[in-house]
């Protein structure tokens, strides 16, 4: 058979095998145990039946201890990608080297002597026809964009000079168990690909598909004046008509607090338009910092500073409370306060 015509059988065989895999996502050792077994066929007509036993991804280390002690430990070249290994059992070799000399796979003693050159250019015609055949199963597969272009490279005598070619960080490992002419011979074949290093993408700056939805979720902020630290007890005895004593600083300053609790931002208090507003980014603005709370021997009305300047808050019921709502009663307040628009910071 000649070269031009073992590429259409095999290139139809391709064809078939996709069509019969329905043109959707093929595992990489899928692909290529089929396309060996194309490959052997259409070349010697040679049953070469796979069957996948170890499929993963392993650092370099890991990957060479996958190999076996007899071997022989074949270079396949890429012109843009890094070297890959493919290994042979000395039964598959010595039964690819049979049926390229004798046309039929024998059962002769394998022997133990050292693999050459030659027992690596038989293997040359297999891998040669089964790596295109491979590549075009997994062509419409991006993923799988690093598997194409492979072809026969060179014999590599040991697997420390393996080692040596294989400079990258990560290797697929693919174990197929073969047996050649309905177990006539049977052996291992690994293969080491290359995995590429994956590449974080920047974020993109343009927005996600929810991103115009989620802008409109409400989030519930409360403006904090101050903050009064109390015993129960106490707490449980105000009455109508009781005085609270305030920080100085209750009215010209203000937190963004979470309904949690944490402080978002800090601002100054002020009015707009009419409206009770906070003028933000002024002042500590620090996000979950915690509240100085007054130790068991210092309560509010205590120390000389809110003794001295405190701002009365009178506690009444709300019957008493014009409009019947303590937030009303804060209009009186921001009365006196400075104007935060526009154009008051010019």
């Amino acid at each position: 058979m000649t070269d031009t015509a073992a590429d259409t059988v095999l290139h139809r065989k391709a064809q078939a095998q996709r069509k019969s895999l329905g043109g959707g996502h093929v595992t990489a050792s899928r692909a290529l145990g089929r396309a060996l077994s194309i490959a052997a066929d259409a070349l010697w007509a040679l049953g070469f039946a796979t069957r996948a036993t170890f499929d993963e991804n392993l650092p370099t280390d890991r990957a060479m201890s996958r190999l076996g002690r007899d071997q022989l430990l074949v270079l396949l070249e890429n012109d843009d990608a890094p070297a890959a290994l493919a290994a042979f059992d000395r039964e598959i070799v010595t039964g690819l080297t049979d049926i390229q000399t004798f046309g039929r796979v024998t059962q002769f003693p394998c022997g133990e002597r050292a693999f050459t050159a030659t027992d690596a250019a038989m293997t040359a015609p297999l891998l040669d026809a089964a790596l295109p055949r491979f590549a075009s199963m997994l062509a419409g597969q991006p993923e799988m964009a690093h598997l194409q272009g492979y072809r026969f490279g060179a014999l590599v005598e040991d697997a420390q000079l393996a080692s040596l070619s294989l400079d990258f960080e990560r290797y697929q490992v693919i174990v197929f168990e073969v047996n050649l002419a309905q177990e006539t011979r049977m052996g291992s074949v690994v293969f080491l690909f290359p995995e590429p290093v994956v590449v974080i993408e920047e974020e993109s700056s343009v927005p996600g598909k929810h991103a115009a939805a989620l802008k409109m979720v409400p989030a519930a902020m409360n403006a904090v004046l101050t903050r009064i630290h109390l015993s129960l007890d106490r707490a449980q005895a105000l009455r109508p008509g009781d005085v609270l004593p305030l920080s100085p600083r209750a009215t010209s300053s203000a937190a963004l607090t979470l309904p949690c609790g944490h402080i978002v931002s800090r601002g100054t208090l002020g009015q707009m338009n009419g409206f009770r507003a906070i003028r933000i980014g002024q002042g500590d603005s620090s996000l979950h910092k915690p509240e100085a709370r007054p130790t068991a021997e210092e309560s509010p009305k205590d120390t000389p500073e809110a003794a001295d300047t405190a701002v009365p808050m009178v506690v009444s019921s709300p019957s008493d409370v014009k409009g019947g709502s303590f937030d009303l009663a804060l209009d009186d307040i921001a009365a006196g306060l400075p104007d935060v628009s526009e154009s008051s910071k010019r």
